[in-house]
């Protein structure tokens, strides 16, 4: 089945997308065209369209709603018609197959691929692996920021942090990913759950979806202000959990030193740092910070999270009111417009998640 798509490229060199026409009439075996209802602008991207070393044109996007519109011939999970959402968190062990990421070749002979998947365009042709059905009534809010976004800050709180009812948590980062921890925090039960930015516009955001108190990090010295709300029985202070979203190394040993220390002699180890943004440069720690008090720091990617199981627990989320993805997506574009939405985000001036509405 030919799809005719309008599908956005970083060309080789540039640092704009252009969006091209393409006619999708070859599949790979495992692969499946997506029509595109909407899909999120993640911060990660632009990493990749700032990126200096890249030598090869580039398509991106990873997180979106969509309906199956042609399946390859070894595709069994999904069928045309179906919804699915888009993530690039495998849905299921791969069992010894390693998905091809896909390549578009464009009129004139210029082609372009992808890390994994991309979502950029009115189409996307992606790995079924990369696929979930979406639940009954998912919300086209919902279905555009929960395969990253939604799954990369909650998934942590849920999933790498097991954050239990009653802990003490600090989201360092109140954007979109930042809001959904602190949202997972919220539902979760911990408390406080603090929000820690530079903008006050984003801690008004943050409040919204959970936070019980905001520090602005450029107007009062964050950690002296979270070991002052997080007072212990056992005479320390700070957050069980800290949840640096920032993706800025120098931020890292900053929100380690929030994190409450262990008390020697009693077998009450110290609280945990969870690296949940991306540090794209080396970073160093306070290492007696980490050894004296016993804390730890942990990795996670997407939130640690199953997509196929944990989408059907944020739909629920949703579906209860506890969770409320319209507010989140708090900058709306269309495709023509997908540069401006980059810009915005580039300089700091989305406040949630983008979110680029495809028509028709």
């Amino acid at each position: 089945m030919a799809v005719d798509a309008r599908i956005a490229v970083l060309p080789a060199g540039q640092q704009k997308l252009e969006i091209r026409e393409v006619t999708l009439d070859v599949l790979g075996p495992y692969e499946v065209v997506v029509r595109q209802k909407a899909f999120g602008v993640c911060h990660s991207q632009l990493d990749r369209i700032y990126d200096p070393s890249r030598t090869e044109s580039m398509l991106l996007g990873h997180e979106s709603i969509g309906t199956v519109v042609a399946v390859g011939d070894q595709v069994r999970y999904v069928a045309p018609g179906d919804e699915v959402l888009t993530t690039w968190i495998p849905r299921s062990p791969l069992d010894g197959r390693s998905p091809v990421p896909p390549r578009i070749t464009f009129p004139g002979g210029d082609s372009a691929t992808t890390h994994n998947t991309f979502t950029w365009g009115t189409h996307a042709v992606v790995d079924e692996q990369y696929v979930v059905k979406a639940p009954h009534g998912t919300p086209q809010d919902l279905g555009a920021i929960i395969g990253c976004a939604l799954m990369t800050g909650a998934g942590a709180v849920m999933n790498s942090a097991e954050v239990r009812p009653g802990q003490s948590v600090a989201v360092w980062g109140a954007g979109g990913v930042g809001l959904c921890a602190i949202a997972g925090a919220a539902i979760l039960g911990a408390s406080p759950v603090v929000a820690v930015d530079v903008d006050d516009d984003k801690l008004k955001l943050a409040r919204h979806f959970g936070a019980t108190d905001v520090v602005n990090a450029k107007k009062t010295d964050p950690v002296a202000a979270i070991r002052a709300l997080t007072p212990h029985e056992d005479r320390t202070r700070g957050v069980d959990y800290a949840f640096d979203c920032t993706g800025i190394g120098t931020n890292i040993p900053v929100s380690l030193a929030s994190v409450r220390p262990g008390v020697r002699g009693t077998g009450i180890r110290g609280g945990a740092d969870v690296l949940v943004g991306i540090p794209r440069v080396p970073f160093q720690l306070d290492s007696m910070d980490l050894l004296s008090g016993e804390k730890s720091l942990l990795g996670c990617v997407g939130g640690s999270c199953d997509p196929a199981r944990d989408f059907e627990t944020f739909v629920e989320w949703t579906r209860d009111g506890r969770f409320d993805p319209s507010a989140l997506v708090t900058d709306r574009f269309a495709l023509d417009e997908l540069n401006t939405a980059v810009e915005a985000l580039h300089e700091g001036r989305v406040r949630g998640r983008a979110v680029v509405e495809i028509e028709g």
